[in-house]
């Protein structure tokens, strides 16, 4: 306690010092030297030497001095002359580096009994050693400074200390904690902690100046996020910035002023409030940049953002609910598998609506009619026209009950038992084997199937239009040849020329399985979809070889985005029950219900009809030469998708957008960026005046094409698409026949290569 004792003689008036008498003052621990030579310069850090300046010394000593009461100037400049004596007697020679230089000042300080001038002028070295330190790169070197200032501030503040308080998220008021924005930085971004305790210092600091009081937990977050990438880490803000919905767009969604929540109840606003933020979250976080920006700059378009955390579509068994019964997502109960056909309509229901919570399209049925069967056999006319109408009425409840609107669940029906089906052995009820094959069911399961039909067709002479299910009749060279099919085409054909939720769809062969599975195992899943916009690409390339090359780089891109999805995906998926989507990881017979390395992942093509007219001004359902150019882009498509696929990285399909809203979404940016380019090609609906391009891989039916003329160009497109491709005929106002119908319908079969058959 020096000073407490002496006084600071810097602190106080002085009188003029007399050089000699430093050498009594000053009880160093060094050798009774004489002088050596004189110091004649000064060794800079950088190596530069310049000559030594005692009035440097004297200036630095009296500021120091000054900071802490002193006001003597000569007394600095006595005190520089004891430091140049002090050196000399260390021996250094004629030169002496900056820290020799310093390490003097401070022993000398002590030493003459002026410790308070002495910490002064150590803290002044120590800032000026962390500003060195932050110029190279060292963000540690803020703490230092950081916490000086903190504690001269409230030093200096004293009691009137103000109290900072926090709302949290979880609808708390706690005091201002700096540790937790610490610990919340280390966490979530992996940042070095004395870097994460830099920032949460300057924050603290720049909140204190603001002289703001109360405080929201993301408000500290937003602040958090600029004084990172003021840092330089914008990497690190990335990964700790908060999701949400502005103020004014959460005012007008929750009283339904936006086109997602017009007309609709407070579930619907909770969905479009919750999506937002899925949407916001996959494109920071699921997606790369590059991924992310195209679709944000419509070269791709990312389907279903706002259900990130769910895969695209499947096509399921019913023999998985007949063999095992069903299970309660995220729960321990289940039901055994059913025992009456009642029963089994019950879980089917429950569990197609439990898989749409995992996927954001379609939930289809495959073989639907065939693996019911075995529970209907032996049932007459009457019973099999009563459990058609349970099943159809049960899953159109359910589709207008559901506060978000799902996309219709798909029954897929067969005339004649495929081959792969036809020996193996029938599941009947209580999941035991029936002792038949599905085969022996073909007669009850083609009698199932017309009661679905006729339902349709008596509840459409009344005007219902189901919104689930679509019924989807395959047909196939076994199915066109079986007796009885003709009779059961003109019946469907009916219910086609009602324009009610029925389709065609056309296995001209055998669709292979992409590996060995049991009958009752997940026949197909899409992983996602990413629909790429082919006018764009026509805009910037000009010519044919161009654009090539550009949708090459597109594909590269799309197939990266796949395997960011199946990344993100597979920590969604756990065997134990756990993950958000365990359900499809359950195993049964060692197997689980559905395998992520053999879902698919879908790119699509947007916007044919108008990418072929600007490049070569002809749509292609104008001339061979605009088709033909159809042709070749999408052949190079696919064999790019085919050269992606595979390996540690998803399988790749080249497919069709079927998206309206895409269509319209590629439309409306294009004509922005694009407006002399795209005036010619761009679509406009004569109704909602909206822009939009032909979709897909669609012709132009604008120009009153012949039907079945449009369906060979579609078709012949459509040969090289894997997923989605489908034609839809418009019908005429006036009522066509259903042998009219039924006769269209064979020779689409025969004479394109149409892949799925509608009507509007």
């Amino acid at each position: 306690m020096l000073d407490d004792q002496q006084g600071d003689l810097f602190a106080s008036p002085a009188r003029p010092a007399q050089e000699g008498a430093f050498d009594a003052q000053m009880a160093l621990p060094i050798p009774s030297l004489p002088v050596q030579e004189a110091l004649g310069t000064i060794i800079k850090r950088d190596g530069r030497k310049e000559p030594f300046d005692k009035t440097k010394i004297a200036g630095a000593i009296f500021k120091a001095a000054c900071s802490v009461g002193g006001r003597d100037r000569d007394l600095a400049e006595s005190l520089a002359s004891a430091v140049a004596i002090y050196l000399g007697k260390r021996g250094f020679g004629v030169s002496a580096s900056v820290d020799h230089v310093h390490d003097a000042v401070e022993r000398v300080l002590i030493q003459m009994a002026h410790a308070k001038t002495a910490l002064a002028y150590a803290r002044y070295r120590d800032r000026r050693g962390r500003i060195r330190r932050l110029r190279g790169g060292d963000m540690r070197a803020l703490i230092g400074e950081l916490e000086e200032a903190r504690h001269e501030r409230e030093s200096g503040r004293g009691a009137e200390a103000q109290t900072l308080l926090l709302r949290t998220s979880a609808d708390t008021l706690t005091s201002w904690d700096r540790q937790k924005i610490i610990d919340a930085l280390v966490r979530e971004t992996g940042l070095d902690r004395a870097l994460a305790g830099a920032v949460a210092l300057e924050v603290e600091r720049q909140i204190q100046r603001a002289g703001i009081t109360t405080l929201t937990a993301s408000f500290v977050r937003e602040m958090v996020g600029a004084k990172l990438i003021e840092y330089g880490l914008a990497e690190y803000r990335d990964k700790q910035q908060r999701l949400g919905v502005p103020l004014y767009d959460t005012h007008n969604i929750l009283r339904g002023a936006t086109p997602e929540t017009v007309g609709r109840d407070p579930v619907a606003t909770d969905l479009v409030l919750a999506r937002a933020m899925k949407k916001e979250y996959a494109l920071s976080q699921v997606f790369s940049t590059p991924v992310a920006e195209a679709h944000l700059r419509g070269e791709l378009h990312l389907h279903h953002l706002e259900r990130v955390d769910r895969m695209d579509s499947t096509r399921q068994s019913i023999e998985y609910i007949s063999r095992f019964g069903i299970a309660l997502p995220g729960s321990g109960a289940f039901a055994a598998p059913p025992k009456h056909a009642g029963t089994l309509l019950a879980q089917l229901v429950k569990h197609s609506a439990a898989l749409q919570g995992y996927f954001a399209d379609t939930v289809e049925w495959e073989y639907a009619n065939i693996f019911i069967a075995p529970y209907l056999h032996g049932r007459d006319e009457e019973e099999l026209a009563q459990f058609a109408q349970m099943l159809l009425y049960e899953f159109a409840y359910n589709a207008l009950a559901h506060g978000d609107p799902a996309p219709p669940t798909v029954l897929r029906l067969y005339w004649t038992v495929p081959e792969a089906l036809k020996n193996a052995p029938a599941i009947g009820p209580g999941g035991a084997a029936a002792g038949k094959t599905y085969g022996d069911y073909e007669h009850t399961a083609q009698q199932f199937a017309w009661a679905l039909i006729d339902l349709m067709r008596r509840t459409g002479l009344d005007g219902v239009r189901f919104p689930s299910p679509i019924l989807e009749a395959c047909l196939g060279p076994a199915t066109l040849a079986a007796p009885g099919y003709d009779r059961f085409l003109n019946h469907i054909a009916e219910v086609g020329a009602q324009r009610n939720a029925i389709r065609f769809a056309f296995e001209r062969q055998a669709p292979p399985r992409p590996r060995a599975a049991p009958p009752w195992q997940t026949h197909h899943a899409v992983l996602q979809q990413i629909t790429i916009n082919l006018p764009r690409v026509a805009c910037h390339a000009g010519k044919e070889s161009a654009l090539l090359d550009e949708l090459t780089r597109l594909v590269h891109l799309a197939a990266a985005g796949h395997q960011e999805k199946r990344e993100f995906i597979e920590g969604l998926f756990d065997e134990r029950g756990n993950g958000p989507l365990s359900m499809l990881a359950r195993e049964r017979e060692e197997k689980p219900l559905l395998e992520l390395a053999h879902a698919v992942g879908v790119i699509a093509v947007e916007g044919l009809n108008e990418c072929v007219q600007l490049l070569i001004d002809a749509q292609p359902h104008a001339s061979e030469e605009a088709a033909a150019l159809g042709r070749r882009i999408l052949a190079h498509l696919r064999a790019r998708c085919a050269e992606l696929s595979g390996g540690a990285r998803p399988t790749l399909a080249l497919g069709q957008n079927n998206d309206e809203k895409v269509s319209r979404r590629f439309a409306t940016l294009d004509a922005q960026l694009f407006p002399k380019t795209t005036a010619t090609i761009v679509k406009v609906d004569p109704e909602t005046q909206a822009l939009h391009y032909t979709t897909g891989a669609r012709v132009n039916r604008l120009h009153k094409l012949n039907p079945i003329e449009g369906a060979r160009i579609e078709g012949s497109l459509q040969h090289y698409l894997e997923a989605g491709a489908a034609t839809t005929v418009a019908l005429p106002e006036k009522a066509m026949s259903a042998a009219a119908i039924a006769d269209f319908i064979k020779k689409t079969y025969h004479q394109t290569e149409v892949q799925r058959l509608s009507f509007q």
